[in-house]
């Protein structure tokens, strides 16, 4: 067993797990930054975000190495009851879940918080990558094609409704990216995208809220209602574009040390790097980034078996996504959807599952060789 643990450690990635380190405590630098000075109706205590969300990065850095150190053939014996957990706490957060800002996704635990859509991610990249591998030969069978969709659009839906419109949608970027890796006949995914365009009318119509397509509207010309729904984008704008070369320097920012930057320990956080440190720093921010999907990539094409490769590869689709569209989202050049940056945006929900993505990552590195 002791020589056993020596390997699994011996072979970490240790540039993958080096990175993302390094980008926890980057995030906890610009979070201090962008809330010493209290927001809202929070105590005036300059550490109080960044302690809870250190707190946070500890139980997610746990469950990391738990996670590690269990074969992923099996803990994904348990993809189904992870699986039909989370919708079961998904449909709890309807009727008992806390409502802001007129949404209702967290559960109370004691005196924090957790978000039960975070987890899902997680849960549902366990979930279709054992599927997947299990089901490659039926997928030939449009109808069996049609599964997957089915138990995603389960947890989509249940999400949409709390609404969160982005959360659902990195579902579907997880199970459209899986679907292509496994090698599904592209005519069947050709097919799914031109049932989905046909559908927009009665998305737009009928399922979208007001405010959901106010975003999409104000995207295409923030200017229409620039003290409204274009605010946010405007300042972020103008905050990244202020930042320089080298930035204002920490703490410095304009945009965000006077609060003219909605919500800037969240989903904007990026336009405080961008202000603060400048080109620089956003720069050294997307090499990090960089780092962390390059292994991402490399794990998943030497995986040992297709689970392995299914799952790195829902690890890397799901840290892509959120990069992909908060930074687009900052700088204006995607429509706002309300998804944080990984490791940086506050938030002990999605920390622990960030965390835990890479402790898959590890852990089908770790165990490429049948030990």
């Amino acid at each position: 067993m002791k020589e056993k643990l020596g390997k699994l450690v011996e072979n970490l990635d240790y540039t993958l797990l080096s990175a993302v380190v390094i980008l926890c405590f980057y995030g906890l630098l610009v979070l201090y930054s962008s809330t010493r000075s209290g927001l809202g109706s929070i105590p005036e205590d300059p550490f109080f975000y960044v302690k809870r969300q250190f707190l946070w990065m500890v139980v997610g850095f746990i469950g990391l190495a738990i996670l590690v150190f269990i074969d992923y053939h099996h803990f994904v014996k348990y993809s189904s009851l992870l699986y039909f957990l989370t919708v079961f706490l998904l449909i709890i957060v309807m009727f008992f879940g806390r409502t802001t800002y007129g949404a209702r996704r967290w559960l109370s635990l004691g005196p924090f918080d957790f978000q039960p859509s975070e987890f899902a991610k997680v849960a549902l990249i366990i979930f279709l990558a054992d599927f997947l591998a299990k089901n490659k030969l039926k997928l030939d069978n449009f109808l069996y094609f049609l599964w997957p969709f089915a138990y995603t659009g389960v947890l989509m839906f249940l999400v949409f409704i709390q609404p969160d419109l982005g959360t659902s949608l990195v579902y579907l970027a997880i199970l459209i990216i899986l679907l292509f890796v496994v090698g599904v006949k592209l005519k069947y995914l050709a097919t799914v995208f031109l049932i989905a365009l046909s559908s927009f009318p009665i998305l737009w119509f009928f399922l979208l809220k007001e405010y959901q397509k106010r975003r999409i509207i104000l995207f295409l010309n923030p200017q229409l209602d620039p003290l409204g729904g274009g605010y946010n984008i405007i300042q972020s704008k103008i905050a990244i574009g202020s930042g320089g070369f080298l930035g204002k320097g920490l703490l410095g920012g304009l945009q965000s040390q006077l609060k003219f930057l909605p919500a800037q320990h969240t989903d904007f956080i990026f336009s405080v790097v961008g202000e603060e440190l400048g080109f620089v720093g956003a720069i050294l921010l997307l090499g990090l980034y960089t780092v962390v999907l390059w292994r991402g990539i490399k794990i998943a094409s030497e995986a040992r078996d297709l689970l392995g490769a299914l799952l790195a590869t829902g690890a890397v689709s799901f840290l892509f996504f959120h990069i992909m569209v908060n930074m687009g989202m900052a700088m204006g050049v995607l429509p706002a959807t309300g998804l944080p940056l990984p490791f940086l945006s506050y938030g002990g929900s999605f920390m622990v599952s960030n965390l835990l993505v890479i402790g898959i990552l590890l852990n089908v590195e770790v165990h490429k060789i049948k030990w």
